[in-house]
C-alpha cells in the first residue's frame, strides 16, 4: 500500500465518521440516542466497522513501507 492509497481510503472513512456523528447528534437532540434504540445500534455498529478499517490500513500501510525499505 502506498501513502496515497493509505491517504484517499482515510479520507473516506473520515467522511463516514462525519455523517454518522451528525446522525447521532440528530438522535441526541431528539432524546433517541440510547443502546435501546435499533437505530443508534447500527450507527455504533457502523463506528466500530470504520474503527477496524482503520487498524487493518494501518496495518498494510506499515506493511508497505516495511517491504519497500529492504
Amino acid at each position: 500500500m502506498t501513502l496515497e492509497q493509505y491517504n484517499d481510503a482515510i479520507k473516506q472513512i473520515i467522511a463516514d465518521q462525519q455523517k454518522i456523528a451528525q446522525a447521532t447528534a440528530q438522535l441526541a437532540m431528539a432524546g433517541q440516542a440510547h443502546p435501546a434504540n435499533p437505530e443508534f445500534g447500527r450507527m455504533l455498529s457502523s463506528q466500530w466497522e470504520l474503527m477496524q478499517k482503520i487498524a487493518k490500513l494501518n496495518t498494510e500501510l506499515m506493511m508497505g513501507v516495511m517491504t519497500q525499505k529492504k
